[in-house]
């Protein structure tokens, strides 16, 4: 009989699918959660595939209880991905596969979410002057908001309005003046104001996008910082939304999203729905949802946003492909972009990766004929790229770790009233606290790092695990000596100087550390474009794609910490870093300054960031690459282990790597490398031991083909004493 057979994953931990009976000989629910019975108990599960047998007599296969959904969660196209991705990564099917599904659905919540109950007002609740309402206040509040808003407003936003806001509404509705209504889909919210003057670069780049768009084509666009990229993406999104598809933007980070999508619906003149971990369980259900009916044509989300199920995918873009933060370090590991190459593939439609400073798999893939390049080489506002200066370190005046060259170039942009932005990759106050007597540093309990002294809490805080350390201890715990400093400086240090050396000035501090949740990012950028800010210090979440028309002076501390690292890719990303911190100088009108401050200034990287030359620091980059075998023109797999017990992470990986000398002596895999077991460059974080293995092979099929085999052994070990472990297929993190 055909199709008999169903392969079911269940979320139960396991790579293994089961197999049920289906006894509808026409029709077969692929894609779709069913409840299956699993020993005593009934399991949600989802429908991967059929087949005709099983490794079990039939007879014995049990039937599937109950189909939850009348259409599938995981489309056809979908799942090939999230099959080929697990196959890739060499993680659990069932894994990858409900991990792309909202919580929500993971839980056998109905497909369909509880949309969220919006207020508008009445065609005769719009003739109402609020005015007449004169001791109803907070019902005249609510009425003067509704009847500024075209669409819904949320019952959040009203809640403003007054503690009686409940009241007032029924009040409002009783006379007709109000409506409550369900989000159905996002709203229309304006006419589109499409920028029409793109530059010759701009159009020539849309226009062979637009070329491509009814089949699968790769483009790299790049453009230098400025260069108007987000333009050439709104226009060929535009173009897919008039042809009735569907368009996916993905940003590396949430702090990316409000500036995105506020441009976007301005752009588009439509509603855009978002995707990212920030959001809660329903509302990514209520996002998935509009994406799954095809009622939202534009979705801009972070990386888990590909497993989006959407009902007419026309284009995806992956703003920023060089950012380290598309790649999954946990649970799933996997890298966006090879989602979405799979991805746009499977849909036969292009997709477009943009930076101004690609990663160098990218340009490799480039200059192999396998992505097509399209260049912008001029800022949109033909304003001139931002001169570029090195402070020397060895021979300047510091002020707490700022040179003088640089406040002094602060102090010329308040007078200009022109924003400053100063760039240190460390939060906290000081990361180091030792004693000057007895050499003691602080460090944390449970980890091998050191301990970063926070001033606004006045404690010491592990950055790994999240652990306190207590207080600044006012003596050594070590030697009892008072001479314990603060060296280093992070974000708060070089704030709290700024503030003392420009008192009036307006400082503004962007971190983790106070940039929490999607609106208050939101907030803080809507203030520094609003010129309510003369001087940003930050992290990295500032160099990543933000227009800050205002910002003429970039100051970069901290730029040499990149020399120092034992990481293959520091180089690359110490120059992207700079590259893209570098950009936010200067983009309208008046021109920029960068000001970097190094002990090294005659090393050979600041001569290609000086010059701007991406492309040349790339070349040297990939021959230097090419000539040690290493990625991209090598793959790498890295088996990470862990335990609470010393020694037990690296006696699993050296059982490891016997077996894996076993496979290669045997099955023939000359290709594939197995290097030596050696402990984490960070040996322990949260009190477990860490130690890995690192296998690779210049053929990328031959390695996955061992991994295979090999992990298939790997999971025959018996996992004692609190182990943990796992594989990471074309790592981005050795530590």
């Amino acid at each position: 009989m055909i199709n008999r057979v169903v392969r079911v994953a269940t979320p139960i931990g396991r790579r293994k699918l089961f197999d049920y009976l289906w006894t509808d000989k026409t029709w077969v629910p692929i894609g779709y959660r069913v409840l299956v019975p699993f020993g005593k108990q009934q399991r949600l599960g989802l429908i991967v595939e059929s087949t005709t047998d099983s490794e079990l007599p039939l007879e014995k296969l049990r039937e599937i209880s109950k189909v939850f959904d009348d259409r599938p969660v995981i489309s056809a196209p979908l799942m090939k991905t999230l099959v080929w991705l697990a196959r890739y990564c060499h993680q659990p099917l069932p894994e990858v596969l409900w991990s792309a599904l909202p919580a929500p659905l993971r839980k056998g919540q109905p497909l369909v979410p509880k949309l969220e109950m919006g207020f508008t007002v009445t065609p005769q609740g719009r003739q109402v002057d609020p005015r007449e309402l004169k001791r109803a206040v907070v019902q005249r509040r609510i009425l003067e908001t509704l009847q500024a808003h075209r669409g819904l407003v949320s019952a959040a936003t009203l809640k403003d309005a007054g503690t009686s806001w409940r009241a007032a509404i029924k009040r409002l509705e009783d006379y007709g003046w109000v409506l409550q209504k369900e989000f159905e889909l996002p709203q229309e919210r304006q006419a589109p104001q499409l920028i029409q003057d793109l530059n010759f670069e701009q159009l020539a780049a849309r226009n062979r996008i637009i070329e491509s768009l009814d089949k699968y084509e790769s483009f790299l666009l790049h453009g230098v910082t400025g260069s108007g990229k987000t333009e050439v993406y709104l226009h060929v999104i535009s173009e897919v939304i008039g042809r009735g598809k569907q368009a996916l933007l993905l940003v590396p980070e949430i702090g990316l999203t409000p500036q995105l999508i506020d441009r976007v619906e301005q752009a588009l003149g439509i509603r855009v729905v978002s995707y990212h971990s920030n959001m809660t369980s329903h509302l990514r259900h209520r996002s998935w949802h509009f994406a799954n009916n095809g009622k939202t044509q534009v979705v801009v989300g972070t990386r888990s946003a590909v497993f989006l199920p959407f009902k007419n995918l026309g284009l995806i873009v992956m703003d920023e492909e060089h950012d380290a933060s598309y790649k999954q370090h946990e649970g799933v590991r996997y890298h966006a972009r090879s989602a979405v190459l799979h991805r746009a593939a499977t849909n036969g439609i292009p997709f477009i990766l943009g930076s101004a400073t690609p990663s160098l798999e990218t340009i490799n893939a480039a200059n192999e004929n396998r992505v097509t390049t399209l260049a912008l080489t001029q800022r949109a506002t033909r304003v001139q790229l931002p001169a570029v200066k090195l402070v020397d370190l060895n021979n300047a005046y510091l002020v707490d770790g700022i040179a003088v060259p640089l406040l002094k170039a602060i102090e010329q942009r308040l007078k200009k009233k022109e924003q400053s932005l100063v760039f240190v990759n460390r939060r906290g106050f000081s990361p180091v606290i030792w004693c000057s007597d007895c050499k003691w540093i602080a460090r944390c309990a449970d980890c091998d790092v050191k301990l970063t002294y926070h001033v606004t809490t006045d404690r010491l805080h592990c950055h790994l695990c999240g652990k306190s350390g207590g207080s600044r201890p006012g003596t050594c715990p070590q030697c009892d000596s008072i001479n314990v400093e603060l060296l280093g400086e992070g974000t708060q240090k070089v704030e709290q100087l700024l503030k003392s050396r420009f008192p009036g000035s307006r400082v503004m501090r962007i971190d983790s550390d106070v940039s929490k949740g999607y609106l208050k990012i939101q907030r803080d950028f809507e203030r520094i474009q609003r010129g309510e800010v003369d001087i940003l210090v930050g992290t990295q979440m500032l160099s990543k794609g933000h227009h800050f028309p205002g910002v003429t002076l970039v100051g970069i501390l901290g730029a040499d910490r990149g020399f120092f690292s034992i990481d293959f890719r520091a180089r690359e990303y110490l120059v992207q870093q700079v590259l893209q911190v570098a950009g936010r100088a200067g983009r309208e009108g008046k021109p920029g300054q960068v000001l970097i401050q190094t002990a090294f200034h005659d090393n050979e990287l600041f001569a290609t960031i000086l010059q701007h030359d991406y492309l040349k620091f790339a070349r040297q980059e990939l021959e230097q690459r090419r000539e040690a075998l290493q990625p991209p023109f090598s793959s790498f797999a890295l088996l990470r282990a862990n335990s609470t017990k010393s020694e037990v992470p690296k006696k699993f990986l050296n059982t490891a790597r016997a077996h894996a000398i076993e496979i290669l002596r045997t099955q023939q895999h000359p290709d594939v490398r197995v290097l030596d077991v050696v402990s984490s460059p960070i040996e322990r974080i949260a009190k477990r031991h860490r130690a890995q293995l690192l296998t690779c092979a210049a053929n990328a099929g031959e390695l996955r083909k061992f991994l295979r085999l090999w992990i298939q052994v790997l999971e025959t070990i018996p996992k004692r004493q609190n182990l943990r472990w796992n594989l990471d297929v074309d790592p981005l993190d050795f530590y």
